[in-house]
């Protein structure tokens, strides 16, 4: 554990004195609450036929405001983990949080990367080796929302108890999910934009960055922005072009650089975390800084930064480090013999707030990015 110097000192090099001052303040405010944090919670029986992209099963009884509850792990148990990629900082925050809080209940964990959102194949080789050597359970952060159904089936028909974490996935067989709605995201960041554009004199023009077509993730996130804006805004914000891409930042950059080339009127950039990252650059090669303002949909820590300096408008946090953990803690009540949706929740995340540079300081920091000094974590040994 480091000490609150050392990491006085890692916030100063990464942010800066004043950032780092703040980023001070959020860590102690996520010790105070240690004891858990506020959560929406849904029990019941998943019934996949209730099931629509972005939305909880109907068939699931929620959302039930309540604090979360970590627990005791009564075996050293070995749950493997399948992330997408490990190449930008929300799943490093991911990481922090399944790594962390394994080492705090003393289980182990072997986690693999499949190295983008275009390697499904990928993944499901990695989610059958992992099967294959004799973990207790598997948290699955899903590439594709309807195209593993087969691969959840296979393994759990193998007796191994599989989770999902932070995407979405419909998977009849899953046995929890550890997630937001990223739906609710988007909506977020439309009640920003509704909210602004309601102050302005004729409609604002956007251009919608989701990220990669056919995740469990990214469409949500546009059709919980159009459903907000066309609800709060109706007729005020027109999205001028919809741009999908992998979420590696020269993908996001090109699709960026391009937009501002096409639209000389656009007024907001809106979009996922690793676009949003990269416009504030783009926006001053091309001059229109002040002009084109950013709102993202999800935050990371360098949008963290950009919005505590005024660079980036808005973003929807979903305490990514926190999803992480709640992964690992609902694969432990899985397999200390709970029932999922009755022992506890079946799906859970914690309350989606929208960070601004009014407001930043009052979030934690850990609770959202993990450590600022982490880097990727791929295997602990259970054991305290």
């Amino acid at each position: 554990m480091k000490t609150s110097h050392n990491r006085s000192g890692w916030l100063t090099r990464l942010f800066g004195a004043g950032v780092a001052a703040a980023l001070a303040l959020a860590f102690a405010l996520v010790a105070r609450a240690a004891g858990g944090w506020s959560v929406l919670s849904y029990y019941g029986t998943y019934d996949l036929k209730t099931k629509k992209p972005g939305q909880p099963a109907a068939s699931l009884v929620g959302p039930k405001a309540e604090t979360w509850k970590t627990p005791a792990a009564a075996k050293g148990y070995l749950i493997g983990v399948s992330f997408p990629h490990l190449k930008d900082p929300y799943w490093l925050a991911v990481d922090y949080g399944v790594i962390d809080e394994a080492r705090k209940l003393g289980v182990g964990i072997q986690l693999v990367a499949a190295g983008g959102y275009t390697e499904i194949t990928q993944q499901i080789n990695q989610v059958e080796n992992l099967a294959s050597q004799k973990v207790n359970g598997i948290v699955l952060a899903a590439i594709s929302y309807s195209g593993e159904d087969q691969l959840v089936a296979g393994v759990v028909g193998r007796g191994i108890p599989v989770i999902e974490v932070i995407n979405d996935i419909q998977a009849p067989q899953i046995r929890a999910k550890a997630l937001v709605s990223f739906y609710d995201m988007g909506y977020k960041a439309g009640v920003y934009v509704s909210g602004q554009a309601n102050k302005s004199a004729r409609p604002v023009n956007v251009v919608f960055l989701p990220g990669p077509a056919g995740s469990g993730w990214a469409p949500d996130t546009l059709d919980g922005f159009k459903a907000a804006s066309s609800k709060l805004a109706p007729g005020k914000v027109k999205i001028l072009d919809v741009k999908w891409g992998d979420t590696g930042k020269n993908v996001q950059l090109q699709l960026i650089e391009n937009a501002l080339a096409t639209y000389p009127q656009l007024d907001y950039l809106v979009g996922n975390a690793v676009a949003s990252d990269a416009a504030p650059s783009a926006l001053e090669t091309a001059g229109r800084v002040g002009k084109v303002k950013v709102v993202s949909t999800y935050i990371t820590p360098p949008l963290y930064q950009d919005i505590a300096k005024g660079k980036v408008a808005a973003a929807p946090t979903d305490f990514t480090a926190l999803q992480g953990r709640m992964a690992v803690d609902m694969m432990v009540e899985i397999l200390n013999g709970k029932v999922p949706g009755k022992d506890f929740p079946f799906r859970s995340g914690p309350v989606i707030q929208v960070v601004t540079p009014s407001n930043y300081r009052t979030f934690s920091y850990e609770a959202m990015f993990g450590a600022p000094d982490w880097r990727p974590v791929f295997s602990v040994k259970a054991g305290r």
